[in-house]
């Protein structure tokens, strides 16, 4: 399968190393740095063991004019850069290319929609975690179930990336045909993970052993999880806040995507996450005052740059 992976960051490399076992896989990337290491010398993946492995399977560019179309475009920018991203990569989607987000936040589908049909949309969460240690290096940091699901009723498109996932051995690949409910869940999480810890500057571990951070993400869990419900879902506020408590030490040492974008000065996507409780229970008639408070504060963390 030709597979194009936009986004080749931490998640983008750890599902191309995954992929390319079986795939033809090109790795999409506006860091040139990155891009040219993976291509001179290969990407240095270092595995959840300590080993490390030099992956030459894999091609990598900033500049996808004149490519065919893939069978597959896995979208693994911001979700605030997926407009512009699947504009400048439109020659990898053709008419039968299956889109898939593995993006962190609420609304990804509403951009995918520009390009191709609902019925070539798959949405997905990943539980993993990694760390870009420098061009063309990826140290993984954590691994979680990959949760997929299509926005129609008709799965079919679920199912063959969860087949191409599988047998190359991408760990937990599970479907999840109520995918709003699977977005939702995948919000929770990062509600209650990602500000804090770009706030306090602690790695995901802190959620579950900092009594602080664990107070605070409770609070912004339970507010989202509120919104849900008035929106429709049938969440229980204590199995997804044992969720974001399990995922937290299963991915302990990672530093989450929100706090390396402020380490890096770069713009995070607080909007597509606790920004979305407060958008979505607006729509309700619910207010997240919580998220709407944390969500500033780390606007005003950018403003700091």
């Amino acid at each position: 399968m030709k597979i194009a992976i936009i986004g080749a960051g931490a998640m983008g490399c750890i599902y191309g190393m995954y992929l390319s076992r079986g795939n033809e896989v090109l790795l999409v990337d506006m860091v040139k740095s990155h891009v040219d290491a993976i291509n001179e010398k290969g990407l240095e993946f270092v595995h959840l063991d300590g080993s490390t492995e030099i992956i030459r399977r894999m091609k990598a560019t900033v500049d996808t004019a004149g490519q065919p179309a893939a069978e597959l475009v896995i979208l693994l920018t911001k979700g605030y850069q997926s407009a512009e991203a699947l504009r400048q990569n439109q020659t990898l989607i053709g008419p039968d290319t299956i889109v898939c987000s593995l993006q962190n936040g609420y609304g990804n589908a509403d951009d995918i929609i520009q390009y191709v049909s609902e019925e070539q949309i798959v949405l997905g969460t990943s539980g993993g975690g990694a760390i870009v240690a420098g061009p063309g290096r990826i140290l993984h940091k954590g691994q979680g179930p990959t949760h997929l699901g299509c926005i129609t009723e008709n799965q079919s498109k679920a199912e063959i990336v969860a087949e191409a996932m599988t047998a190359c051995g991408v760990p937990d690949v599970e479907l999840t045909p109520n995918v709003r409910e699977l977005i939702w869940s995948k919000v929770f999480v990062n509600c209650g993970i990602n500000p804090i810890c770009a706030i306090t500057g602690e790695t995901n571990q802190s959620i579950a052993n900092n009594p602080f951070s664990r107070a605070v993400s409770a609070m912004l869990v339970k507010e989202a999880v509120e919104v849900a419900n008035a929106a429709g879902m049938h969440f229980c506020y204590d199995e997804v806040f044992q969720n974001v408590i399990d995922i937290a030490l299963v991915t302990g040492e990672n530093i989450c995507s929100m706090l390396a974008d402020v380490t890096n000065h770069r713009r995070t996507e607080v909007d597509r996450i606790n920004g979305a409780a407060v958008s979505e229970g607006a729509k309700v008639g619910v207010k997240a005052p919580l998220n709407e408070l944390i969500t500033a504060l780390i606007h005003a963390k950018e403003q700091t740059y």
